[in-house]
């Protein structure tokens, strides 16, 4: 299915993946909510391993939500699509968790073991599966990226519940979909609340 999105401005996605509520964190990040409401997203993209639906209830009072499923997603399956594909102020953009499939989702774990985390095995398997499109968004990793590589846009917004080597850092993301084709990514830092056994502390924690 193509999803058609476009507008005489530009169009601002908020980019989330890897909220893991409740298997991981008991809620969504506690600035997530409030940064989506003050840079005024127009939608909300969801690359999956949401874990259970009620976490997407929050983010439906901001924007229209557009989800995909992660490996995580069993309960959400039945009902939402693995992969996406809009056509966002005329730009071709792929939306998917990262690991299509049960085989290459076991592959990354042994990957992950033997030489860590790399960029190149999201960017030739998304390439090889869908090459006319040019944004990719995942996720999975759960390592932000911001990358053009050939003309082509790859964008893993990171996770706002789980901050691994060498990422570190808990993120969402913004792309800017302007309507001449333009477009712009960032990623966008949370900070602010820690977790401590896999509830959001803040104010100052030692």
């Amino acid at each position: 299915m193509l999803v058609d999105l476009r507008a005489n401005r530009e169009i601002v996605v908020g980019v989330i993946a890897d909220t893991h509520i409740p298997d991981r964190v008991n809620q969504l990040h506690p600035e997530l909510l409030s940064t989506l409401r003050q840079r005024n997203v127009d939608y909300i993209f969801h690359a999956g391993d949401v874990s259970i639906p009620g976490a997407l209830l929050e983010l439906r009072e901001i924007a229209p939500v557009y989800l995909v499923t992660g490996n995580r997603d069993i309960l959400l399956r039945n009902k939402y699509t693995s992969m996406l594909t809009f056509q966002i102020n005329g730009v071709k953009t792929i939306l998917t968790h990262g690991h299509l499939n049960l085989y290459q989702y076991w592959l990354d774990k042994i990957e992950n073991v033997l030489e860590g985390y790399r960029f190149k095995r999201y960017h030739d398997r998304l390439v090889k599966h869908f090459p006319d499109a040019g944004v990719y968004i995942f996720g999975h990793s759960h390592h932000a990226e911001n990358r053009w590589e050939g003309g082509k846009l790859f964008f893993n917004p990171g996770s706002p519940s789980i901050a691994e080597y060498p990422a570190k850092q808990l993120s969402f993301g913004i792309i800017s979909f302007h309507p001449e084709g333009r477009v712009q990514g960032e990623i966008v830092e949370l900070s602010g609340a820690v977790l401590r056994f896999g509830r959001w502390k803040t104010g100052s924690v030692v």
